[in-house]
């Protein structure tokens, strides 16, 4: 009797501990993050090639950021790490992760321009941009904004803009928040987990 009831016990912590194991198997069905809930959304915007809309992105992952090609410092450094970190990836994971640099400096960055921008980086990167208006309502979306200084023309000048990076889930859901330093790691990691959701 000893005997089986120890085998039962361990029956039982087996089923535990492999309940334990399949729920983290099965996290890529865990719900969108409470804090992430509400922030972001589909919309359309402007490139070289012709309309960029993030549902066309559907059954990838991307990484959103608003920047502009003048910044001195945030987003080369963001559009650098995106790079070391989808060189990373597999050839068969680099399908399915596209990066998305919006610019909020329409006057200076010119379709061709922020064609030629992102593709020194790396041919996953996408840049779009859109008139200030269209530009609002999309960072409304994504609960941040922009403010362009006034400035004489020709002049130079500085945007402020949002140091984050949204990544966005191959369901068009907002899954993670990242600084724009985070490591290429980190990069490589909320990519990873997030091609991992179910659609």
């Amino acid at each position: 009797m000893k005997q089986s009831g120890k085998l039962f016990t361990c029956f039982i912590l087996a089923i535990l501990l492999g309940f334990c194991f399949s729920t983290n198997v099965f996290s890529k069905s865990t719900p969108v993050p409470e804090a992430l809930k509400g922030i972001g959304g589909d919309f359309v915007l402007h490139s070289q090639d012709g309309d960029v809309a993030l549902k066309d992105f559907r059954g990838k992952v991307v990484l959103l950021y608003f920047g502009f090609i003048n910044c001195p410092d945030a987003c080369p450094v963001t559009l650098s790490n995106w790079t070391k970190a989808f060189d990373k990836l597999s050839a068969e994971e680099q399908q399915k992760v596209n990066g998305l640099m919006v610019s909020v400096d329409p006057e200076r960055d010119s379709y061709k321009k922020l064609k030629l921008f992102t593709a020194f980086f790396h041919e996953n990167i996408v840049g779009a941009t859109g008139s200030l208006d269209e530009l609002r309502k999309v960072t409304a979306l994504y609960r941040t904004s922009f403010i362009i200084p006034k400035h004489e023309p020709g002049k130079n000048y500085g945007v402020k803009h949002s140091i984050y990076v949204y990544v966005i889930d191959p369901n068009g859901q907002l899954r993670d928040l990242l600084d724009f330093g985070a490591d290429v790691d980190a990069v490589l990691a909320s990519i990873r987990e997030s091609l991992q959701v179910t659609q």
